[in-house]
């Protein structure tokens, strides 16, 4: 078995050296989407369906989409959301507080600083805890809870099997684009994803092969569970193609949807910071994601999509009958509803991801400009592009990974000649974002290669080297700079640009709350 896996004593590690571990996080990533899946969806018939009488847009994967019709007890939609967010939260606090929020952020900021201290019980935790706020109502994404869930495992991989601190970051990495890439039925994304998410101006491509071998075992495992259909469906032609008019009309679409962007990343961190400021003791943190709850059950009474994740609705704005149908100021008040949904359920401390929701916001905002457009006599094409490209340019500038999220909403319907349009939307809205990062713990750029401990003590301080028989523990395996050296961390200094959200400092320790090496 030792074969089968990386070397903590090599320079480098062959692909082949890689195969075991990345097809056994694949698969156990798949096995997260799928469990968190069936149990959203089951929380989601319970508690909304059966309880509440709100019935949400479904994807296709979920048997939709279905017409929107209201609530049988509009008056128990935003209690059964509060009930949801208190167990939710109240779960999290007692086991793993880690859980809560968005989990991509906090994977991220484990690859950087602790790649092989994340708790085994945070899968379970987290997939709890986000099935009961999501369910019930709140508004946030799967992909957070799908990458923590599979982050947590290629983590925990990487502590038992005495990997360094650069193979614990790749085996977390891959973690993390397995599970996105299953949940979101988009390997090819998903492994993109894994090597751009980490910082803001670089990718790392020498995890792409390996991200790749996870995000396609996941894929493989979810499909057979739940099919392999793209997520939001599968679209014929509705228009006679693209136009001269078309093109234009993307390019303003990728610029509103830039500047969705940042109000959705603005807003979000208004709340979130305010929140981490003011909310300290354990009652104030449960009751803080309770009232968000009860403010986001009545602002889904109002406004389609804000509910759950809102992923049937942007299936739901393809169609040109839909979309030709509705009022222009309930088109306008589906992305900024949505923003303000996700910043209150998310941002108050409730378990649940903001990367999808952003695609929401992103789709509504390309129903909004091809029906003004429309108005003008400008597409040619139906809206199906046009809430494509804004899914991918709404949400790939602030995440700093245009590629991936670019190449992910084509697979969600399957359709890669929206590619040359997305392009368009993407640079144009990435003209508007500036700087915007939705993930703070993003680092600036890759940090230059260094040796592994070995052949960075000083003579000064020589380390003891274990006896054959007594194997080195993982915590003695991860980097430990030289005297003098910088810490690793996020860059700073003066030559630096500002962004939006303070960075995350390097860390010296270990959180209480999560401590590296800790028991699962």
């Amino acid at each position: 078995m030792a074969r089968l896996f990386p070397s903590p004593e090599a320079s480098t590690d062959p692909l082949s050296r890689w195969i075991a571990p990345a097809l056994l996080i694949g698969v156990v990533a798949g096995l997260g989407a799928v469990a968190l899946f069936g149990l959203l969806h089951l929380c989601t018939v319970l508690l909304l369906e059966d309880i509440a009488g709100f019935r949400p847009y479904l994807t296709s994967a979920e048997g939709g989409p279905r017409d929107l019709v209201p609530s049988e007890r509009p008056w128990a939609v935003p209690l059964v959301a509060a009930g949801g967010a208190l167990l939710a939260t109240a779960f999290a606090l007692w086991l793993a507080p880690e859980a809560r929020g968005h989990g991509t952020d906090a994977a991220i900021a484990a690859a950087h600083h602790d790649p092989a201290g994340m708790r085994g019980r945070v899968t379970v935790v987290k997939l709890v805890a986000s099935a009961l706020t999501i369910g019930s109502g709140g508004s946030g994404g799967t992909e957070g809870p799908a990458a923590q869930i599979s982050a947590a495992f290629g983590s925990v991989i990487a502590r038992r099997t005495g990997m360094s601190r650069r193979q614990a970051r790749t085996a977390l990495v891959i973690g993390l684009a397995a599970g996105v890439g299953a949940i979101f039925q988009a390997p090819l994304g998903g492994a993109l994803l894994g090597a751009e998410l980490l910082y803001r101006r670089d990718m790392d491509a020498r995890v792409l092969p390996k991200a790749l071998v996870a995000a396609c075992a996941g894929w493989l495992v979810f499909g057979a569970f739940y099919g392999f259909a793209p997520v939001l469906g599968r679209h014929g032609t509705d228009g006679p193609g693209f136009g001269a008019g078309d093109f234009a009309l993307i390019a303003v679409t990728g610029l509103l949807c830039g500047l969705a962007g940042r109000l959705y990343t603005g807003t979000f961190y208004a709340v979130h910071l305010r929140a981490e400021a003011r909310v300290r003791s354990v009652p104030a943190r449960i009751a803080a994601p309770v009232a968000a709850a009860l403010l986001v059950g009545v602002l889904g009474l109002l406004v389609p999509g804000v509910l759950g994740t809102g992923y049937g609705l942007m299936e739901a704005l393809t169609d040109r009958e839909l979309v030709a149908g509705l009022p222009v100021l309930l088109l306008l008040a589906i992305p900024l509803a949505k923003i303000a949904g996700t910043a209150l359920t998310v941002g108050s401390g409730g378990s649940g991801g903001i990367f999808g929701p952003c695609m929401v916001v992103g789709a509504g905002t390309g129903a909004l400009a091809w029906r003004l457009g429309e108005a003008l006599h400008l597409p040619s094409a139906g809206p199906l592009p046009y809430a494509v490209v804004g899914m991918a340019a709404c949400l790939g500038p602030v995440a700093n990974a245009p590629l991936g999220v670019l190449v992910m909403a084509t697979e969600m319907v399957a359709d890669a000649s929206l590619l040359g349009p997305g392009i368009l939307a993407v640079l144009c809205a990435s003209a508007v974002t500036g700087r915007t990062t939705l993930y703070r713990s993003q680092q600036e750029r890759r940090p230059p290669e260094t040796p592994e401990p070995e052949a960075t003590q000083t003579p000064s301080t020589p380390t003891p080297t274990p006896t054959p028989n007594t194997p080195t523990p993982a915590r003695d395996l991860i980097h430990r700079p030289a005297d003098g050296a910088p810490p690793e961390g996020p860059a700073t200094g003066p030559a630096s640009e500002p962004v939006t959200g303070p960075a995350v400092p390097p860390m010296a320790q270990p959180s209480p709350a999560a401590p590296a090496c800790a028991s699962d």
